[in-house]
């Protein structure tokens, strides 16, 4: 399975109240890269995990624990499992950091489909346990960000539940909207 050519690592700091200290991807959400996001959401293609975990790895900040943001409820029904679970394990072996789901999804309405606006509201998720303790950093993995909410989402609650630091990490990420702020 190719892996297109790993693009330079583009970091922007977040700020503000989306509560991510920082977003990190590997590719734009388009072409060799998009395909393969697809290929393991859609096709079930899971080999595409190793593809995709091994540069994001690579441009990990640095982190005490890595989560993912979960599917919906029906699509890890659907596909068998969650794909932002298997990379998010796949990374944490590589940079050597446990993974532990921190995060849980109560609504049942993907963001694949829905207009700017729907995106822009993004998921309902909670925490899926205890708070934290001491205060850790957490490495928020999903597989692609279009707007930036689900992360944003995803690290207001970790916020609220005990992380110090929060830090955002996509395989791809969409082309900025023309009217889009930052």
């Amino acid at each position: 399975m190719g892996v297109p050519p790993l693009e330079t690592a583009r970091l922007i700091e977040v700020g503000g109240p989306c509560d991510l200290d920082e977003l990190v991807w590997c590719w734009t959400h388009d072409g060799e890269a998009a395909e393969l996001v697809r290929r393991l959401k859609y096709g079930r293609a899971t080999a595409a995990v190793s593809a995709l975990a091994v540069p994001m790895a690579a441009v990990a900040p640095p982190a005490d624990l890595v989560t993912w943001v979960p599917a919906t409820p029906g699509r890890r029904r659907d596909r068998g499992f969650d794909q932002g679970e298997l990379l998010a394990r796949a990374i944490a072996r590589r940079i050597g950091v446990r993974a532990r789901r921190l995060l849980r999804r109560v609504d049942n309405q993907a963001q694949t489909g829905r207009d700017r606006d729907g995106r822009i509201d993004g998921p309902t998720l909670v925490s899926a346990g205890r708070s934290l303790r001491l205060g850790p950093s957490v490495l928020l993995v999903d597989d692609v960000s279009t707007t930036g909410a689900t992360l944003a989402t995803g690290a207001s609650v970790l916020r609220d539940h005990g992380a110090s630091q929060v830090f955002g990490l996509v395989a791809t990420r969409a082309r900025p909207h023309p009217t889009a702020r930052g």
